[in-house]
């Protein structure tokens, strides 16, 4: 009796984890085919006892009839099988003192139920951490030149920065006024800290020279919709594989840039990513 509780124990646990594997490499598998791998690999761990070559077969079995014997399966699944094994094997063992006065039923029970709930944490963050690989790739290192200055510049194209200077259509990057501060002119410094957002069309604290640059730009925040000011730049060049040069495009300067992705120090216009300036 005592065999069958532990094919029934390791049955529950393949299956979880090579629905983990499934879904974090985007495999459709039916669950009939999950469940007889689950099965077959659970009799052959059982049956065979804990020798390395027996838990090489297994596993072998494991992901061979759940993705087809197919080498790239064992070379893109196969890892992902493995660290899952790993993460539930090392959380269990943890626990294992902690739940062995219960009965086999609970026993078992709390177990799977602490398995599928810790592969789905982990899938959830196994997605964060892919995120932010991917979102890794529209980072660029910038060069802005504005007010007569040069200023190298850490930037993000985001996607969903859509936002436009009304008269010209021209895009608009979300600048980190900490990050400028140190290039700003002091008259610049001056009149941004007289300039009022309860009257944003008042801007007669800033020269007549820094007027003309002067755009006035509407923003959608969640609370309610406002108006900043923007600043046309000279020139922006984003460095890469594909360099480019935006120019007469405009700024907004932030002072809520802490939650930048990357901590860079702007959020490029989508624009961004095309190579025509």
């Amino acid at each position: 009796m005592y065999g069958e509780w532990l094919v029934l124990i390791n049955t529950l646990y393949n299956l979880a984890i090579l629905k983990f594997a499934a879904k974090v490499t985007g495999v459709h598998v039916k669950n009939k085919r999950l469940l007889m791998s689950s099965i077959c690999s659970s009799l052959i761990a059982v049956i065979g006892g804990q020798t390395l070559m027996i838990t090489l077969l297994s596993f072998i079995v494991l992901i061979g009839i759940a993705f087809r014997f197919k080498l790239r399966s064992f070379q893109k699944q196969g890892p992902i099988v493995l660290t899952a094994t790993v993460v539930v094997g090392g959380l269990l063992t943890a626990l294992q003192p902690y739940l062995k006065n219960l009965s086999v039923i609970h026993f078992i029970l709390i177990c799977f139920l602490l398995a599928v709930g810790n592969l789905v944490v982990f899938y959830k963050q196994w997605g964060f951490v892919k995120l932010e690989r991917l979102s890794g790739q529209f980072v660029y290192e910038t060069t802005l030149k504005i007010f007569g200055e040069t200023i190298p510049l850490s930037a993000f194209v985001d996607t969903g920065n859509q936002c436009i200077e009304p008269l010209s259509g021209k895009p608009v990057h979300f600048v980190s006024y900490t990050a400028l501060r140190p290039n700003i002119p002091a008259t610049i410094k001056k009149a941004l800290s007289e300039w009022q957002e309860t009257d944003p069309y008042n801007v007669s604290m800033f020269s007549p020279d820094y007027q003309r640059i002067i755009r006035f730009i509407h923003v959608n925040t969640v609370q309610q919709q406002s108006v900043v000011l923007g600043f046309r730049f000279d020139e922006l060049h984003i460095k890469g594989k594909s360099s480019q040069v935006k120019t007469n495009e405009y700024i907004v300067l932030t002072k809520k840039a802490k939650n930048f992705p990357h901590s860079t120090a702007a959020i490029l216009h989508f624009s961004a990513l095309s190579n025509k300036s």
